[in-house]
C-alpha cells in the first residue's frame, strides 16, 4: 500500500497499491486537492486541474447551456 502525506497538514493519504503520476488524491484531514507528482520518491503537490471557474465565469456557461436550447411550444 502507497501512502504520502498531505502538502498542507501533513495527514497521510491512501494513494492505493500502484499509484500513478497524475493521479488524484485528496485529504481527508484538511479537504486539499492533490495530485501524483512523483512515484520514487512517492510525492503529491497542488492540482491546478481542480480549480473552481471564478462565479461569474460559472453565470456565463449557466446562460450559454440554457440560451442554446431550443424552445418547447405547444
Amino acid at each position: 500500500m502507497a501512502f504520502a502525506y498531505c502538502v498542507d497538514c501533513g495527514g497521510r493519504i491512501y494513494l492505493g497499491r500502484r499509484p500513478w503520476v497524475g493521479q488524484p488524491a485528496y485529504c481527508e484531514e484538511c479537504g486539499a486537492d492533490l495530485e501524483v507528482t512523483s512515484i520514487n520518491p512517492l510525492q503529491v503537490e497542488w492540482t491546478d486541474d481542480l480549480v473552481d471557474a471564478e462565479p461569474e465565469e460559472e453565470m456565463d456557461l449557466e446562460y450559454e447551456t440554457y440560451s442554446t436550447q431550443p424552445s418547447r411550444r405547444a
